[in-house]
């Protein structure tokens, strides 16, 4: 099953907003369930620690997340996998605290492997990609950039179809991925751990 969430960060274009369709179901992280309940859009549930919603009066049911050695998102993610949601797109994850945004980051390396997470920035969509996803492909126009992180240390990672390909390398978190370019055709990259996509709109 699929959600979305909306993290306590900016809020992002209706461009963005309008091109993912309907969303939901939908779920708040904290103040991002308040965030987008004030743009009209129908919140299911708000999740967290809940300290960024004091004076929300609304009637969104809320969750109580104590367990403070994770944050929220990581929290709200693993709560909901509970329930049976194994994909996930998540909104409003730019912007606001330097510590909270280098927290989705390490949601990404925290969260199981077998859930699939996309974040959706104002220039960008990040996808996950781990062990599980197998060999994850893509179309990419002829000069457009994307970049590919890894998350946690990878001893085989590939990147096929790209200017600059690679194949069966180590690869850590480094600025070694850094803005790679299409070909206009198919792009396939694997690897051995957890690696973020990062496409540029």
């Amino acid at each position: 099953m699929r959600a979305f969430l909306w993290c306590n960060g900016e809020i992002p274009s209706q461009e963005i907003i309008s091109n993912l369709g309907e969303i939901s179901p939908l779920f708040g992280v904290d103040g991002g369930g308040a965030k987008a309940n004030s743009l009209g859009l129908n919140v299911n549930e708000i999740l967290g620690d809940l300290d960024s919603i004091d004076n929300d009066d609304s009637q969104i049911k809320k969750t109580l997340l104590e367990n403070q050695h994770f944050s929220d998102l990581t929290k709200t993610i693993n709560e909901l996998a509970k329930r049976g949601f194994s994909e996930f797109d998540i909104l409003g994850v730019d912007g606001g605290d330097t510590g909270h945004i280098l927290g989705i980051w390490g949601s990404l390396a925290e969260l199981s492997q077998d859930l699939v997470i996309r974040l959706y920035h104002q220039n960008s969509i990040t996808h996950r990609i781990t062990t599980e996803s197998g060999d994850f492909k893509f179309e990419i126009d002829k000069d457009r950039l994307f970049s590919v992180f890894a998350l946690s240390k990878c001893q085989n990672v590939s990147i096929k179809g790209a200017e600059w390909e690679i194949f069966n390398e180590e690869l850590d978190f480094s600025t070694k991925g850094l803005h790679n370019k299409g070909l206009g055709n198919p792009i396939t990259i694997s690897g051995d751990g957890i690696l973020a996509l990062i496409i540029e709109n």
